[in-house]
């Protein structure tokens, strides 16, 4: 009978910390997700303060574009060029901020980093995001133009 009872806690406890361990990476996921979210919101809305919500002030960012889909210009942006970026990008109204494309995929996650990647108006952006003081945060993002169909 002991065995037994022994037997069905540590089952019990196994399946509580199972449990635990899910839940604290379906959490993990969402805050991911919305700080690929705030990134791209940023540039739609128009609201800057969302990338100090979501994005490392140490970003690495480079992106690939082209206007005819052969040739492709490289560039690299810095945190405050992204912020100045967002901040005025979309003011024109030229994309509508409830319609505007924001496809976001966790591809992969850890307990402190993880890889996601975005399909948005303006082309396709992949992100190198770490926990940092328990947030998620945009450390890396590499991007291009959609590519010619």
């Amino acid at each position: 009978m002991r065995k037994t009872l022994l037997l069905f806690m540590m089952i019990a406890m196994s399946a509580l910390i199972a449990g635990n361990a899910t839940s604290d990476t379906d959490k993990d996921a969402e805050a991911i997700r919305q700080a690929v979210l705030n990134y791209v919101n940023s540039a739609y809305d128009v609201r800057p303060e969302l990338v100090d919500e979501s994005v490392s002030p140490k970003l690495q960012k480079v992106g690939y574009m082209s206007r005819d889909g052969k040739e492709y210009r490289e560039a690299f942006m810095t945190f405050d060029q992204l912020k100045e970026l967002v901040s005025k990008w979309n003011t024109d109204g030229h994309y509508d901020t409830k319609t505007a494309r924001r496809d976001i995929k966790v591809l992969d996650q850890l307990d402190r980093i993880a890889v996601a990647r975005l399909d948005a108006e303006w082309g396709v952006d992949f992100f190198h995001l770490s926990k940092v003081d328990g947030k998620w945060k945009i450390m890396n993002v590499i991007w291009q133009t959609h590519p010619p169909e």
